[in-house]
């Protein structure tokens, strides 16, 4: 992995943390500062929302459905394109904090698309499923 590469993944793995960081404290206008002008919702139960004001919906209505969720993601593996303007984000969600091993109705996974916006990493596409079925 180049340097700049690197440096990169390490800035994906600050923004993941900053972006759990809005969504646990329910800032809405923080969390949709993650997405870019053209991002994407694509989660479970619901057509794909696009674009901010769509997203900023998308999210208060999973709030609200799933009855104010502790909400938490953790990447486990950040790849960046060679040409540096992309980045796939793979990961783990959780819907309490401290789920224990096996615990499939807290612990979901995610696959999230950031490209390069203005010069900054921005959030393309953001998909998440559950690890179980309801």
């Amino acid at each position: 992995m180049s340097t700049d590469h690197h440096q990169d993944e390490q800035a994906i793995r600050k923004l993941d943390a900053e972006w759990a960081k809005a969504a646990r404290a329910k800032d809405f206008d923080r969390v949709v500062s993650f997405y870019a002008t053209d991002g994407s919702v694509v989660w479970p139960s619901g057509p794909a929302a696009k674009g901010h004001a769509a997203i900023r919906a998308a999210w208060e209505k999973t709030y609200k459905d799933l009855k104010d969720p502790y909400l938490d993601f953790k990447p486990t593996h950040i790849e960046i394109a060679s040409g540096g303007d992309m980045a796939v984000d793979f990961g783990v969600v959780y819907f309490a904090p401290n789920p224990k091993p096996g615990d499939h109705k807290n612990i979901a996974k995610y696959l999230v698309v950031w490209k390069r916006e203005h010069g900054h990493w921005k959030v393309l596409y953001d998909c998440w499923n559950y690890n179980h079925l309801k």
